[in-house]
């Protein structure tokens, strides 16, 4: 999901946070996956908005960075990686809609492929864009807008029970993921695909603080010393409220795994700790704003509400295991297809060329058996028999 222009900027701030800091990489198990052909898909989440190293790909205004997740896995696990993740992306540009010059992403699939990752939808929805609208003065309110007057933004998006962005995940997002698994099946018959979820950006009440979360990205001092950094401007209000919106994703996204029969990575649970409420050890990078000279213009630093480093390397762990654990499954992994790719494989040969090959060798040995019986009913020495006394 990507969070104003997807320039293909360097680091934000914090974004390059030290490795040391971040979780431990999955390096421990590569056999398994060593040499397989891996494409990643996906929106910004995957293609590491505002991280440093710019690969330029799929086209330089996916903002696609070498830190990003996809990297890291293939790095971990041997994998042989073609990475046409782009900031922005839209379950659209996953099927059948150029990007920004770039090809549809499902272009990059074929039958060679056996390790698909995707992280999709929250664009089709417009979830963590309409977050960032929701910036405000103070922890009470209101929303920073032309007229400064609304309390927060769950009062316009949620006016009257009729919840704005959860219809949108359920109608939008939902239909979007459906054609885009079953493009990336088609494609890809032989991979095993693993949707990635996206980490906690907003906190869950157990990790939502007393005090509240509000950090503010402009103060009384901002003309004279400058913008605040790494805040996190959202009510408290809004807080609980785009928390709930991110959980309803998650679980639309897991259904839709499971119709696909793709595995789910879920990575919201064991991230909600590490929102970018956080202040100890984020895996989101908060809200800074740059101004230009005079304060004529402010937009949102590239990065914000997006995976930091040690964000990155908390999801290139959590989906390095699950391709682990995958693979490790079933013998022959990499050989089949599906995400089922291996199951009832022996000795390198299916199950079902298995029992024709039983089959065969019993109908003969039947046959052989019948012929012998009738020569015998006949008077008529079998060869076998000619020599015995």
């Amino acid at each position: 999901m990507s969070i104003g222009p997807a320039a293909a900027a360097d680091v934000g701030a914090g974004a390059g946070a030290a490795a040391a800091s971040a979780p431990s990489s999955a390096a421990d198990s590569r056999a398994p996956a060593a040499g397989l052909d891996y494409v990643a898909l996906g929106d910004s989440y995957a293609a590491g908005f505002g991280l440093g190293d710019p690969t330029g790909r799929p086209v330089g205004a996916c903002a696609q960075s070498a830190e990003d997740y996809p990297h890291r896995v293939a790095t971990a696990l041997d994998l042989d990686l073609t990475d046409v993740s782009c900031s922005s992306a839209t379950t659209a540009n996953v099927v059948d809609t150029r990007q920004s010059g770039a090809a549809p992403q499902v272009d990059a699939l074929g039958p060679s492929t056996r390790i698909v990752t995707v992280s999709i939808g929250g664009n089709d929805a417009d979830v963590f864009g309409t977050a960032a609208s929701c910036i405000a003065l103070g922890r009470t309110g209101p929303v920073f807008d032309a007229k400064a007057t609304t309390r927060s933004c769950r009062e316009t998006l949620d006016a009257g029970g009729d919840d704005r962005l959860t219809r949108a995940i359920d109608s939008t997002t939902a239909t979007g993921l459906r054609r885009a698994f079953t493009a990336i099946r088609a494609q890809a018959p032989n991979a095993r695909v693993f949707v990635v979820g996206y980490p906690a950006v907003f906190p869950d009440a157990a990790h939502t603080p007393v005090s509240g979360c509000f950090r503010p990205v402009i103060d009384g001092t901002s003309l004279s010393e400058g913008l605040p950094r790494n805040g996190f401007p959202f009510t408290d209000v809004d807080v609980a409220y785009l928390s709930g919106v991110q959980a309803h994703l998650d679980a639309v996204l897991k259904r839709a795994a499971a119709a696909a029969s793709f595995t789910y990575v879920d990575t919201l649970p064991g991230s909600q700790a590490h929102s970018a409420c956080s202040r100890a050890d984020p895996y989101i990078e908060g809200v800074s704003l740059v101004a230009s000279a005079g304060f004529t213009k402010i937009s949102l630093e590239p990065g914000a509400l997006h995976p930091n480093a040690r964000g990155a390397a908390y999801l290139a762990d959590q989906t390095a295991a699950a391709i682990t654990r995958s693979l490790a499954s079933t013998p022959s992994a990499g050989a089949g297809a599906g995400n089922g790719a291996g199951a009832g494989v022996a000795f390198g040969l299916p199950v079902a060329v298995w029992l024709a090959l039983g089959l065969g060798l019993a109908l003969i040995a039947a046959a052989v058996v019948a012929l012998l019986v009738a020569r015998r009913r006949r008077g008529r020495p079998s060869p076998d028999a000619r020599d015995t006394p």
